[in-house]
């Protein structure tokens, strides 16, 4: 295990190395002065100048990149140009949001995905798997935007059951108030994951229900639902938790839209912000920190799945 752990570090460093570049070249790249954003529009050449220098614009694009990765690998991912805070102070203020609608999101998700891919595997061909399908595709086809407004017209404006705009309540705070504020996006980000989880269920029962020891199994008059939801289940969740992974990975970075759409305090809509105020230092570390996470949760994912099936762990440790 730890050959292959050692194994899966070594391939995520290259990775980290050119999302870094490919962040920051993105951020320097684009048109427009990131100066102006702390000097104003009204602000003279020599001004300007002053903060360019100030701020290292005037050297060379691989000097600043390398001092960058040396201030970020120390722990400074530098101070935003409109607050002043620094980044890591207004990252950790929000991560607290995001992983909690994360999590939220994946409940929702793996309740509605797994009982549907399920019964769609069960009852194949049937009007039960052709319904579970249209519910997939269409989960899949509507932008969440369109998910959220909905539900904020529905529970928010019409039913006045839950607020039109979320905030961040700890759960272990207030538990009735942190469900009302949560439960919008997280049901608009859970109704898309569904939707993959159902299908990817789906796909693995049918391919696991036709194995030779599911078939033995009936011959020998054991219970359905014990094959099915026992044996079967057991051996097709494998290929499931990859995507779950990739799923928990990608909304822990947090999701510009949907927290844009509900006013959510998460990490998505720090870099909504930070994108439109042109505060190209929260944009860099954000990303960056989105992209570190992503890879760490994707290698927990691979070593959880290695661990559960020791043939992958065999295969890739080479």
């Amino acid at each position: 295990m730890l050959r292959f752990l050692g194994f899966r570090i070594l391939q995520l460093i290259p990775i980290v190395i050119f999302a870094s570049i490919g962040v920051f070249l993105m951020i320097h790249l684009v048109p427009g002065d990131p100066v102006l954003t702390v000097t104003g529009l009204e602000a003279s050449a020599e001004q300007m100048a002053r903060v360019r220098e100030e701020l290292g614009f005037n050297r060379s694009l691989p000097v600043q990149y390398f001092d960058w990765v040396g201030r970020v690998l120390s722990g400074d991912l530098g101070n935003s140009l409109v607050s002043q805070k620094p980044v890591t102070e207004l990252i950790v203020d929000r991560m607290p949001a995001t992983i909690q609608l994360t999590i939220a999101t994946m409940i929702i998700g793996l309740a509605l995905g797994i009982p549907f891919g399920l019964l769609a595997a069960s009852r194949k061909g049937s009007w039960v798997d052709k319904t579970v399908a249209g519910y997939s595709s269409f989960s899949l086809a509507v932008p969440t935007f369109v998910v959220g407004i909905v539900f904020i017209l529905v529970f928010g404006v019409t039913l006045e059951w839950l607020p039109t705009a979320s905030d961040y309540i700890p759960v272990w705070e207030d538990p009735g108030g942190a469900f009302k504020a949560t439960i919008g996006p997280a049901f608009t980000l859970g109704f898309f994951v569904s939707g993959v989880i159902a299908r990817f269920v789906r796909a693995s029962m049918i391919e696991v229900l036709g194995l030779d020891y599911i078939r033995t199994g009936r011959a020998k008059g054991v219970n359905e639902a014990k094959l099915v939801y026992k044996h079967a289940f057991r051996a097709a969740s494998l290929p499931t938790l990859t995507v779950v992974g990739i799923q928990f990975g990608t909304f822990l970075g947090g999701s510009l839209v949907t927290e844009s759409v509900f006013n959510y305090p998460g990490i998505g809509r720090l870099i909504l912000k930070a994108i439109l105020s042109r505060d190209f230092v929260v944009v860099q570390g954000s990303v960056l920190v989105v992209v570190v996470i992503f890879t760490l949760v994707n290698l927990a994912t691979d070593v959880l799945y290695s661990f559960l099936n020791p043939r992958i762990r065999a295969g890739n440790s080479g």
